[in-house]
């Protein structure tokens, strides 16, 4: 892995800004480990570890932006935390944690499969328009958890003061996985997984899952080359196990194909990268095939058969993205919002948001916001 961080900062007097349900969720957490089974592991989570949202800010500019003007020198999480991401799209996050404020942070996520491996605490997220709650299965059962996407997609996670959450998160971004597949059944195998958009899977862990998350938890603060080479061997591990689960899931469950097929290939993967740089340009398709070197024709045919739709109505959703990601993220109006995603009137925005959406915008507003 060719990138790690570990975000931790000592603090003396953390006691007197928590409230009582605080004290009693750090006096739980501290006698809490990374292991089901106690006896094998008798590491406890430094709580007293402050983590700050400008650290979280730096940390998070792949995919995270906050709703919420907060000061960058408040203190957003306390325990133990663990970021790691390679250049290539495969992210690690790993804590044994108490949230510290009520607050919202969006990402607007890649083509990806994030799994969760949950020990204690809940998180609450939603997807699109859906709204998600991991921690259900009732103590001392460790939670498997998976979602898919197949396009570009709006997550919202909302943290609650005092909530003590102990988890690993491995997202893994589609290009990753089909960097490393080398047959064609493997490259099929990739294309089946994401034959639906926002599809969401839940399960309990395996024992093998539980151990090494756990010994993954473990180790996540050790540094040594060997302690890093063995960290990525468990990744790599965890997610092999996860995705024989998801296949039998997703052969039971069969959830529904997109309505849009997905790309395939990095190659046209980056297709779709150009049109988006050249998006708030008001560029012409014309313009926009002759910046990429293309005819038009060529252009329509190629992005046609990738993503099955044309130039122009994949423009059109993207800047609805936009918009969206304008109402939830910079707090914009309607009316803001409708000229971001290029219209005149905030009527036809509203009709076409939710034909996208499933939601207007003030009802994808207060689904979403607390």
């Amino acid at each position: 892995m060719s990138k790690r961080h570990s975000v931790m900062k000592n603090h003396q007097s953390v006691e007197s800004v928590l409230s009582n349900d605080e004290k009693t969720a750090l006096t739980v957490a501290e006698q809490n480990d990374y292991s089901p089974n106690k006896q094998n592991n008798q590491v406890t989570a430094r709580l007293d570890n402050m983590i700050y949202l400008s650290e979280l800010n730096r940390m998070n500019v792949r995919y995270v932006s906050f709703s919420e003007d907060k000061a960058q020198d408040e203190v957003v999480l306390k325990g133990l935390f663990h970021h790691h991401f390679d250049r290539h799209g495969l992210s690690v996050h790993a804590g044994n944690l108490i949230e510290m404020a009520d607050r919202t942070s969006f990402a607007e996520l890649p083509p990806a499969i994030s799994m969760t491996i949950l020990f204690d605490g809940k998180v609450s997220f939603s997807l699109g328009s859906q709204r998600y709650q991991l921690g259900c299965l009732g103590e001392g059962r460790v939670e498997c958890s998976a979602f898919i996407i197949n396009q570009p997609e709006m997550l919202s996670r909302r943290f609650e003061r005092g909530m003590h959450v102990n988890k690993l998160n491995i997202f893994i971004e589609r290009q990753w996985l089909e960097e490393r597949a080398t047959t064609p059944d493997e490259k099929q195998h990739i294309q089946q997984l994401f034959q639906a958009h926002a599809a969401f899977y839940h399960w309990q862990a395996s024992d093998v899952v539980a151990k090494l998350a756990s010994d993954y938890l473990f180790k996540a603060q050790q540094t040594t080359i060997q302690d890093e080479l063995l960290k990525e061997a468990i990744i790599f591990q965890l997610i092999a196990e996860n995705l024989k689960v998801l296949t039998s899931l997703q052969r039971t469950e069969m959830p529904q194909k997109t309505d849009q097929p997905c790309a395939t290939s990095l190659q046209e993967n980056q297709l779709r990268h150009q049109i988006d740089d050249m998006l708030m340009q008001s560029m012409t398709v014309a313009e926009m095939a002759s910046a990429i070197g293309l005819s038009v024709s060529t252009l329509q045919r190629k992005f046609k058969t990738t993503y099955g739709m044309t130039v122009n109505n994949y423009c059109r959703q993207r800047r609805l993205d936009m918009a969206k990601k304008a109402l939830l993220v910079d707090k914009k109006s309607i009316g803001e919002a409708a000229f971001i995603a290029g219209y005149a009137h905030p009527s036809n925005f509203i009709t076409a948001f939710k034909k996208r959406f499933k939601l207007t915008p003030s009802e994808l507003v207060a689904t979403i916001l607390p």
